[in-house]
This record gives C-alpha cells, structure tokens and sequence, in this order.
C-alpha cells in the first residue's frame, strides 16, 4: 500500500512485486484498486500486479483539471515512479480511456493490452454509426446507475456479490458530471491505434448494455492482429461476474505475448 506523489496529486497503488512481467490493471468508473481482488490473487503468481485508484477515485486525489486526459499520464508517470520499463494494461470500461491514451503516447512501454468491457471510446465513422445505432436501439439505463455495470443473470443469481459491488462503487467520491461528458467527448482515432502496433484483446460479453459486444468486435475488426472474445452470462463487468472465465480468457492471452 502506497502513494506516489507528483506535481501536486497522490495516486494510490498497490504493488504485488517481484521480477516477473508487469500487469498494470486499470479500473472503470464504477470500481477502484478493490475491483481485482478476483484477479490479483490469481495473474500475481505469474506476473508483477499493480492496481491503483485512478484519479479521482478510492484513496487518491480528485479529477485533474484536464479531465479524464490525464488518467494516460498518471499511467505512464506511475510506471516511471516504480522503475517499469515495459507492461501490459489490463482494463475494464474507462480504463480503456487511459490505455488508448497511453499506447498512443509510448506504444514502447506496453506489451499488450486488454480491453475488457470497453474499446477506450476508439473510432471512426462506421464505428460511430454502429454506436448511434445500438444506443437507439437499446433501453433506458436503470435508475440505480451501478445495475447498469451488471447483467441481469447475475444480479439474479448473485445478491451478495451485487451489494460486494456496489459497496467497492461507493468508496469512491460522486464523479463530476463534466468529468463524464468530457470522457464522451474524448476519442481517439482507430487508425492511430492500430498504427501502434500494440497486441490488443478486445473482451467482450452478451449482456453488455453499455459497450455492447456488437461495437466491440467492430472495433477489434479495425485493428489488425488484435483477438476477440465474447462471454455469455455477463454484462459490463465480466472480471466481476464471472472471473473464471475472465481470468482463463486474459491469462491465456497475456501467456501467448508474454515477453
């Protein structure tokens, strides 16, 4: 348990150590460094596991003034401050944000990618056409905004773990509504993406109202060499709802580009 500190803002990590290959997992809106106890336990036996509280959330500092842009530079600071020349992002919803950032500022430093639950808002017109076509076509979001993270099986099946994540949720300062219209705004190009060579799984899964799994595999389709996988009986929280397959899918994936 640690705080890096930097021009003026703490950023809370935790830091499983060692000398194996690092796993840099990054969480979504509705989660923080908590969000992975299903995961650390499990990729740390094989790799270097380091969770943090993006800015903004759990322990760290509120929103930068530069909004969710800064969430790519507090990746890559972090990963200076502890001496890591090269790891792979792992992430869930808006930690797709700050790996598209990341790989676009130093596609070097990363030797793949996961985008569990999110394609960090990559696009172009046939991609932003498909989107404004699924978000027509789907429903209203649920009054209670954290059901919208999870699919219906599992908030059936699943009371305890539903009130688990929802509890990890509330842990974390009421985000400012500037800072979620300016994610919305914050896009990246997917040629550019693509460009930087960086071996991406896009992880995506049947019940997924917000990046549903549709908009995914498009996504995937636009970047050369990158892998999909689509699970069934979740919805935007995949590494929440069904960690064994999650964890089986991105470990397989990690295993086949591990440097």
């Amino acid at each position: 348990m640690a705080f890096m500190e930097s021009d003026g803002f703490r950023l809370y990590y935790e830091d499983s150590g060692g000398d194996a290959p690092t796993v840099l997992f990054l969480h979504g809106a509705g989660g923080n460094h908590l969000s992975w106890w299903q995961q650390v336990p499990v990729f740390a036996e094989e790799y270097r596991c380091i969770t943090l509280d993006q800015r903004g959330f759990g322990r760290s500092s509120g929103v930068s003034e530069q909004g969710p842009v800064s969430l790519a530079t507090d990746a890559l600071v972090l990963l200076d401050h502890l001496g890591v020349t090269r790891a792979a992002l792992v992430t869930q919803s808006m930690g797709g944000w700050a790996a598209a950032g990341a790989v676009l500022k130093s596609a070097g430093r990363f030797w793949s990618v996961v985008m569990a639950n999110t394609v960090g808002n990559l696009i172009n017109p046939e991609i932003a056409a498909l989107r404004q076509r699924l978000a027509a076509a789907s429903p209203p979001r649920p009054p209670v905004l954290w059901h919208a993270a999870l699919g219906p099986t599992f908030r059936k099946a699943e009371p305890a773990r539903s009130f688990l994540y929802a509890s990890i949720a509330g842990l974390n300062a009421p985000l400012p509504p500037a800072f979620r219209e300016a994610m919305q705004r914050l896009t990246t190009p997917v040629e550019r993406y693509a460009a930087a060579s960086v071996t991406t799984l896009f992880l995506s899964s049947d019940e997924d109202g917000l990046i549903w799994p549709e908009l995914s595999e498009k996504v995937h389709s636009h970047v050369p060499g990158s892998e999909f996988v689509r699970i069934s009986g979740a919805g935007h929280s995949t590494y929440f709802e069904r960690p064994d397959v999650w964890n089986r899918e991105v470990g397989a994936f990690l295993k086949a580009h591990r440097p």
